[in-house]
């Protein structure tokens, strides 16, 4: 079968931000892995079968030794085709509402009309995710939206990150933005 390569792409910015509001940890502008999930639910859109769009945000551990390969080889990015989950997911994910996410004008800029570009904004309020014990932070180190399709989860991308260790006093937002 010839795969078609569409000019999809993402990216991601990451706000730690502490009790006071002051900023800990800001990632700026960072790519971000299109999964062939996020095909999938076009495509039930286009065919009017049962797709919903994007609906939740999870986040997750990842894996502690990708710690020390990210200052000279990062661990490797998602496989596009084969990824289809976190490697260590936190298992409540949060829900999405309508007023997360935008239609982004050619500047980036939030409009009102369909656009071919989305924003996502969803903050990580104080006490989640839940600190590991006996740690009195969670280790972050990934993150995906799912869309349902059928009634069933599908990732649409997926991020890897270096460890973002967020107490239960901070608040973490979450900007992601895709371009179709």
């Amino acid at each position: 079968m010839h795969r078609i390569v569409a000019s999809m792409r993402g990216m991601y910015r990451d706000v730690l931000e502490n009790s006071e509001g002051e900023v800990l940890h800001d990632s700026g502008w960072q790519s971000n892995t299109i999964v062939d999930g996020c095909r999938l639910l076009l495509a039930g859109f286009m065919k009017n079968d049962a797709s919903q769009g994007l609906q939740k945000l999870y986040v997750g551990e990842g894996k502690e030794e990708w710690d020390a390969q990210w200052d000279d080889n990062p661990p490797p990015a998602p496989a596009p085709v084969t990824t289809t989950g976190l490697e260590n997911l936190y298992s409540t994910g949060i829900v999405l509402k309508n007023a997360d996410i935008d239609y982004l004008d050619e500047s980036d800029k939030p409009v009102l009309s369909p656009t071919n570009r989305i924003q996502i904004k969803v903050k990580l309020e104080p006490g989640y995710p839940v600190p590991l014990a006996p740690l009195k932070t969670y280790p972050l180190r990934e993150f995906g939206l799912f869309g349902v399709f059928d009634g069933k989860e599908f990732m649409v991308n997926c991020i890897r990150h270096p460890v973002i260790h967020k107490d239960a006093a901070s608040t973490l937002y979450r900007i992601v933005r895709l371009y179709f």
